[in-house]
C-alpha cells in the first residue's frame, strides 16, 4: 500500500500487488493454510489486509469480491475468544475494517456484527490510554497498521532502528511510510523487495536469531556434533555481532539471551556485564516485556543459569525476576498441554546443570514440536529442526544406547 513518492495514485511496489493477485486461495482467503483446514484470526486479518491493498489501487475486482465473501462467512472468528489471536488483533483488524468502510467496501455482514468488532478496538484503546509506560508506547507503535490518523507518527518514528525499520517489521515500517514519508524507511522496504522479490518475511532481519535457534535445537536433541563446522561458523558471526553490540542481537531480548548462553556454553569469552541493559525495569518497558512474552522470559532465565563465578550479580538478578515471572505464568490460566508450558515447567524444575545430558536429549526428542509456528502480527513458520533431523537424533540416541548396553555387559563380566 506504499505509494510511489510524488505519485500518490501509483503503487511503489507493483510486484507486491501482483503477488496478492496471484496467491489468493480457492476459498477467497490469503494466509497460511492450517493443518486442520480451520480458519483463525491470522487468516482473517491477512485476507482483509490484501483486500484493502487491492482496493487502494483499484485492481482485482473479482479477487476483492471473493475476499469479502470469505470475511463475511468467517467474521464470527474475530470475536471468538478461544481462537488464537495475532499480536494487537483487536486494534489492527478493527482498524482495517474501519478503513475498508471508509474506502467504500461493502462487507456482506450485518451492522451489528461490524459494530461489535469496532467496539473491541475502542475498548482496547481506552484500556491502554491511561498507561504512560514506554512499553505501552512501543506496543502502540508496533501495531500501527490499525490506527491510521489516531497515532502521532513522529512519535512512532522514535522507534526507528539503524536499518531504517520499525521493530524489524516490514508491515509497521510500510504503515509509517504511508502516513509519514521517511527515506531510511523507504530504503529498508526497497531492500526487502530487492532481496526477496514480491513477498517479504514477517520480520527482517532475523537471520542470526534463526541460526542460533537451529544451533540450540541441534544441541537439545544431541546431534550438534555432526554439524560442528557449521555451528562454529554461526557462533563466530554471533560473537562478532556481540562484540559490536549489533542491534539485531542487542535489541531483541530473546536473541540476546540465547546468544549469551550459546556463546558462553561453547567457550566464547562473553561477559555478563554486557547484559546490563536487560534489567527488570527495561524489560517491562520493552515490547517483549509489555507483551509478557514467555519465550523471551524463558530465554533470559536459561541465560541466567550459565554463571561461571560467584560475582555475576547481573545474572543473579535476571534469574530471580525471570523465574518469578515464569512461576506466575505456571499458576495462571495457561493451557497446561502446550509445548511451551511444559518447557517452562521443566526448565524451572530441572536446571540444566543438574540433568544428565543423554536423558535430557531423550526428553527433548520426545517433546520436540516440529510443526509449531510463532504467532506475531501474522503467523510465522519457524526455522527449526525438521523431520529428517529428528530421525537422525533418534537413530543417534539408539546407537549410543547400544554402546552403553555393550559397555555395561562388559563391566558386569
Amino acid at each position: 500500500m506504499v505509494p510511489l513518492p510524488g505519485s500518490p495514485q501509483v503503487p511503489c511496489f507493483p510486484q507486491c500487488v501482483e503477488w496478492i493477485l496471484q496467491t489468493q486461495q480457492s476459498n477467497g482467503s490469503w494466509g497460511l493454510i492450517q493443518m486442520d483446514s480451520s480458519i483463525n484470526k491470522d487468516v482473517l486479518s491477512s485476507t482483509l489486509a490484501c483486500v484493502l491493498a487491492l482496493k487502494r489501487w483499484n485492481v482485482g475486482r473479482e479477487h476483492i469480491k471473493r475476499g469479502l465473501r470469505f470475511i463475511g462467512r468467517n467474521l464470527s472468528t474475530a470475536t471468538d475468544e478461544q481462537s488464537v489471536a495475532p499480536i494487537g488483533f483487536n486494534i489492527t483488524f478493527s482498524g482495517m475494517l474501519s478503513l475498508g468502510i471508509e474506502m467504500g467496501l461493502e462487507f456482506p455482514v450485518g451492522q451489528t456484527d461490524v459494530g461489535r468488532i469496532l467496539h473491541l478496538r475502542e475498548v482496547e484503546l481506552k484500556r491502554l490510554i491511561g498507561d504512560k509506560s514506554d512499553g505501552r508506547k512501543a506496543y502502540m507503535a508496533y501495531v500501527a497498521e490499525g490506527q491510521g490518523n489516531l497515532l502521532d507518527w513522529n512519535q512512532v518514528m522514535k522507534f526507528q532502528r539503524k536499518n531504517g525499520s520499525l521493530f524489524n517489521s516490514p508491515s509497521t515500517t510500510a504503515a509509517a511510510l504511508i502516513h509519514n514519508f521517511d527515506d531510511k524507511a523507504l530504503q529498508y522496504v526497497k531492500l526487502l523487495v530487492s532481496k526477496f522479490g514480491s513477498s517479504v518475511p514477517t520480520v527482517y532481519p532475523t537471520n542470526i536469531y534463526h541460526q542460533l535457534s537451529m544451533v540450540d535445537s541441534l544441541e537439545k536433541i544431541g546431534i550438534s556434533h555432526y554439524f560442528s563446522t557449521e555451528i562454529k561458523s554461526i557462533l563466530d558471526v554471533a560473537y562478532s555481532f556481540w562484540l559490536q553490540r549489533d542491534e539485531e542481537i542487542m535489541l531483541d531480548v530473546a536473541a540476546c539471551a540465547m546468544a549469551f548462553r550459546l556463546l558462553r556454553m561453547n567457550g566464547y569469552d562473553v561477559s555478563s556485564d554486557d547484559l546490563y541493559h536487560v534489567d527488570e525495569t527495561t524489560f517491562h518497558n520493552s515490547l517483549q516485556g509489555y507483551l509478557n512474552d514467555t519465550k523471551s522470559i524463558l530465554e533470559l532465565y536459561k541465560a541466567s543459569e550459565v554463571s561461571v563465578s560467584e560475582n555475576e550479580c547481573i545474572l543473579d538478578n535476571i534469574g530471580d525476576w525471570s523465574a518469578s515471572l515464569l512461576t506466575e505464568k505456571l499458576f495462571s490460566d495457561w493451557v497446561q498441554t502446550t509445548p511451551l508450558f511444559q518447557e517452562v515447567e521443566y526448565a524451572l524444575k530441572f536446571p540444566f546443570y543438574a540433568t544428565m545430558e543423554r536423558l535430557d536429549h531423550k526428553r527433548n526428542i520426545e517433546h520436540f514440536n516440529i510443526y509449531g509456528s510463532h504467532m506475531l502480527k501474522t503467523e510465522q513458520l519457524p526455522c527449526c529442526v525438521n523431520q529428517d533431523f529428528l530421525a537422525l537424533a533418534i537413530q543417534d540416541f539408539d546407537f549410543s544406547q547400544s554402546i552403553y548396553q555393550y559397555e555395561l555387559l562388559h563391566l558386569e563380566r
